[in-house]
């Protein structure tokens, strides 16, 4: 068995009015309006190997099986104002 480390870091440019509060279940998370927003990984799959293959999460067989092999995520959330 193998371990692998996945390190995603992305960056938003978000409307004023979405804010980062803390939820109730504790964690720190996006509100837009009505909704609370966390963060996850979303493994998507294709069986193409050209340069513009589609990547779905349709293969839902797949995707279980690396969604499976998950043991552990934390999404750290940090809002800047941008002048």
């Amino acid at each position: 068995m193998k371990s692998l480390t996945l390190l995603i870091r992305a960056e938003l440019e978000i409307p004023d009015d979405w804010e980062l509060v803390d939820h109730p279940s504790g964690m720190r998370v996006l509100k837009i309006g009505e909704h609370f927003v966390d963060f996850d990984i979303a493994p998507l799959t294709t069986k193409s190997a050209s340069p513009d293959a589609e990547w779905s999460d349709a293969e839902t067989a797949t995707v279980g099986k690396v969604l499976d092999a998950v043991v552990g995520i934390d999404a750290e959330l940090e809002l800047q104002t941008l002048h």
